[in-house]
């Protein structure tokens, strides 16, 4: 049947010689439906053929856990089609299941024709399976042992000085919380409501309805991201609406979960991500966003040249979102309404060309996204809060060698850094720009990524961003359209090495209103 249906394709198709054939399958919380292989049961797969040189047959797979990983106790539990514009599994013919971050599945990505039908286990798989839960178990004993030690070591120092600090930092932070919390609870009442029409019981039925995979947006590390058409109702006020699902893998992303929750809720700007809803599905939290048809910038530039008007508008729309979140709101009280609070200073933490979102409609605008890692800046800052985080590629350079300082501008510093590379992806596929170059991430010309582990990406990172302090290659010429060079200098100010050089937000949005 396989063969037959092989043979159906190539007539179908005969000029698509390079095309890529996968199979897709879905199953969703039916294990009892779950089956070894497409080609045993040919009514529940389809076969879906591209010639993209970005896209890889995927597979996720169920498995027995007593580490029994033989492959006829492997079970398909979804096959897909995806995207993959780092061709980092461009050369991968065989599909070689490895586990997933989080134990409970385990993933392929191939580039040849229903590879995901025939599959491998990797090399000491047992052995890593077995290391990976021996140290969450490890893990957990060495929190439970730490927190005993902190308790007793607690009860030893207490002293009249230890209590006379507590004192002093419960006077501040009422003092906080009156100044800058005065508003909030009429707010979080109000805004919790936003955008009604749209029931969690809409979502729920989408969710539960075993979804194609037509509807997957992105599939990331910690969640997958759904295009889904709520459910039509009788009551004119419930129109359909096309939405973005945001559906966490499980509830150990609770945290990165309620902080994107909180972050969204208190923010509101023309190009920032507009926030719809968030619930519960099967364990796993969801937030339900508005759908940005042409998908994030990085995928946008991969195929579209701007022209002078977009460029610039792209921008400004990106600082100006960036110098909205950096600053506190300090309206008069006046402006502060029942539905408004005054906004305190928000650092990004994971700016990136995939982080930001394209819309067509009514106008070819940007929006930021996803502000999981995001952090409210509090007068009280903690060493927690100057952590190494975000994507290495856009890791400023105080923070690749861990030397940033500990205070909340130099925070914003590591933010406009990784502006200045994105503002770098736009400007370079301009085409005012002096050199016609194909779209690539920052440092792209200096190292390729794909071929490196994480560990060496951040030692090679680190070696040409702090060491020999390189930044991504600009081309200037004498006869170089004077806004568009003007716009360099400003990137050029944005990823200074010093982080007490480098532009702020402000003033960069003022330099570039300027150039209109």
């Amino acid at each position: 049947m396989f063969f037959l249906l092989s043979i159906s394709f190539f007539l179908l198709f005969p000029f698509n010689i390079q095309s890529l054939i996968c199979p897709i399958y879905n199953i969703f919380n039916n294990e009892t439906s779950i089956i070894n292989s497409c080609d045993k049961n040919f009514s529940l797969c389809t076969y879906i053929i591209t010639q993209s040189n970005y896209r890889r047959c995927l597979g996720i797979y169920t498995f027995d856990k007593n580490f029994k990983t033989k492959e006829n106790l492997i079970s398909i539990r979804q096959l897909a089609l995806v995207d993959d514009f780092e061709e980092k599994y461009s050369n991968i013919t065989e599909c070689i299941l490895d586990i997933d971050k989080t134990g409970t599945n385990l993933l392929c990505r191939c580039n040849s024709n229903n590879c995901t039908l025939k599959w491998k286990t990797a090399k000491n798989f047992n052995e890593k399976f077995y290391l990976k839960h021996k140290l969450i178990k490890q893990y957990e004993y060495n929190n439970w042992f730490l927190l005993l030690i902190i308790i007793l070591l607690t009860i030893i120092i207490i002293s009249i000085i230890s209590i006379i600090i507590i004192i002093i930092i419960i006077i501040k932070y009422k003092w906080y919380k009156k100044r800058y919390e005065k508003d909030d609870r009429s707010f979080l009442a109000n805004i919790s409501c936003a955008s009604t029409n749209i029931s969690h019981t809409e979502i729920d039925e989408f969710l539960s309805s075993n979804p194609t995979y037509q509807s997957i947006i992105n599939h990331g590390k910690n969640s997958i991201i759904y295009r889904a058409w709520t459910t039509e109702k009788d009551n004119l006020q419930h129109e359909k609406k096309l939405v973005a699902v945001k559906v966490y893998h499980s509830q150990q992303y609770k945290n990165i979960f309620e902080n994107e929750i909180q972050i969204l809720r208190m923010i509101h700007h023309s190009a920032i991500i507009n926030f719809i809803s968030h619930g519960w599905h099967d364990l796993c939290p969801y937030i339900i966003l508005e759908y940005y048809d042409l998908g994030s910038l990085n995928n946008y530039l991969h195929s579209h040249k701007l022209s002078w008007s977009i460029c610039y508008s792209f921008l400004l729309s990106l600082i100006d979102a960036i110098d909205y979140l950096h600053y506190e709101d300090l309206s008069s009280n006046d402006y502060l309404t029942l539905n408004r609070i005054r906004k305190p200073i928000i650092i990004h933490r994971d700016i990136k060309s995939s982080n930001i979102l394209i819309k067509s409609y009514p106008n070819l605008s940007l929006y930021l996204s996803d502000f999981g890692l995001a952090k409210i800046l509090s007068p009280i800052l903690i060493p927690n809060d100057f952590i190494q985080i975000g994507t290495y590629r856009y890791m400023a350079p105080e923070l690749l060698e861990l030397a940033i300082t500990h205070t909340s501008d130099a925070l914003c510093k590591v933010d406009m850094y990784a502006i200045g590379l994105v503002m770098w992806e736009i400007v370079t596929q301009c085409q005012d720009y002096s050199c016609s170059i194909d779209y690539q991430l920052p440092y792209a010309e200096y190292i390729n990524m794909n071929e490196m582990n994480e560990n060496k990406i951040l030692d090679t990172l680190h070696r040409i961003v702090v060491n020999e302090r390189k930044r991504p290659i600009i081309h200037r010429t004498t006869n170089m359209n004077s806004k568009l060079s003007d716009v360099l200098t400003i990137i050029e100010d944005c990823w200074k090495h010093e982080p007490e050089s480098r532009i702020n937000a402000r003033p960069a949005l003022y330099r570039l209103r300027h150039l209109e």
